[in-house]
């Protein structure tokens, strides 16, 4: 089993928070990683407390014949076509 936990804060060109998780569910699926199951999507507040916009956040169920660090490197992709700047590393 592979989860992959999927979120995002943001407004982009794709619409609020929940399109661009959406959009990255189907980036996902376009690389051949198939979404087997979606939790519903929730929202919560940042933590620690800050003036930061709240997150969409959900979980997906994925099958995949990739390795961990390939993977890795396919979610780290997607999030900088969705728009992500990593300012320090995570």
């Amino acid at each position: 089993m592979i989860f992959i936990g999927i979120g995002s804060n943001l407004s982009s060109s794709l619409g609020g928070p929940r399109a661009t998780c959406e959009a990255a569910l189907a980036l996902l699926e376009a690389e051949g990683i198939a979404v087997l199951r979606c939790s519903s999507w929730y929202e919560s507040a940042p933590v620690p407390a800050s003036d930061q916009p709240w997150f969409v956040n959900g979980v997906a169920d994925v099958a995949t014949n990739r390795s961990a660090q390939d993977l890795l490197a396919c979610l780290l992709s997607i999030e900088t076509k969705l728009g992500r700047e990593r300012t320090t590393p995570n």
